[in-house]
């Protein structure tokens, strides 16, 4: 797969004098291929492409822990910084006297090999700063708002795929995670709707609506909008080949779907 990394993302990870040039050489010769660099404004666009017995390089963090074992090969010196590895503690921020409730169902165990929610409060959707921005529409991922942002851009960094939810429009607060079933449809935030095949890995709320085609694109119908004050933020862990069958037959080939 091809993946486009900004160099100012690089270097929230690579401590390094190199330049753009010098280091799409160095990771051609013994990494990911950089196919191409592009300039955009005072930034440098790395097209890179990434075999896909190497997935843990689709990332700013992943591109950049490549270039720090090679980049001193060819003489330069080169740090791995900032690695989300070595975090020991991470504050989350102020916590409910009453936590907002969340009751996370998951039907077969099989389907998700790791699953975690927070539940966010006071949240004011706004335009994410310019750098972000830049950043994201670099790296071909439109972007919306400051909330949806951050997922697409903590995606875009860590090769972790990152998903977010209107909180209040969740039926009963519940997230069931279940396979799909034959003939079921979902409306995705694309505005296309899906005619399953069952078998695929979604998430209803109490209502039974489908608001997750998992690991693929979010539903339309729980959506951030401008009137967003409270969102659950889920990171998971689905069953890969679950995904890969239902990116295929949808022709739904987002980030989240191929890393």
């Amino acid at each position: 797969m091809d993946i486009k990394i900004p160099h100012s993302l690089l270097l929230n990870y690579l401590d390094t004098k190199a330049t753009p040039a010098e280091i799409a050489k160095a990771l051609t010769l013994c990494g990911p291929s950089v196919d191409r660099l592009t300039k955009v404004g005072d930034d440098v666009i790395y097209e890179t492409e990434i075999i896909t017995n190497r997935i843990d390089s689709v990332s700013a963090f992943g591109l950049a822990r490549e270039a720090a074992a090679i980049l001193p090969q060819f003489g330069h010196q080169a740090k791995l910084i900032n690695n989300p590895y070595e975090e020991k503690h991470l504050s989350v921020g102020v916590e409910h006297d009453q936590p907002l409730p969340l009751n996370i169902q998951i039907l077969d165990q099989s389907l998700v090999h790791r699953f975690s929610a927070l539940v966010l409060d006071n949240l004011n959707v706004k335009p994410s700063p310019n750098l972000l921005q830049h950043q994201l529409e670099s790296a071909g991922i439109r972007s919306l708002n400051n909330l949806v942002d951050i997922t697409n851009y903590l995606t875009l960094s860590l090769g972790q795929p990152v998903h977010i939810f209107d909180y209040d429009k969740l039926s009963e607060h519940l997230l069931k995670l279940r396979s799909s079933k034959k003939g079921e449809t979902v409306t995705t935030l694309d505005h296309k709707t899906h005619l399953l095949r069952g078998g695929d890995i979604v998430i209803e709320d109490g209502s039974g609506k489908i608001i997750d085609l998992c690991g693929i694109m979010g539903g339309l119908f729980s959506e951030i909008d401008e009137h967003t004050k409270r969102a659950v933020l889920f990171v998971q862990t689905y069953d890969s080949k679950k995904i890969r069958s239902t990116s295929l037959y949808t022709q739904e080939r987002t980030l989240a779907a191929q890393i």
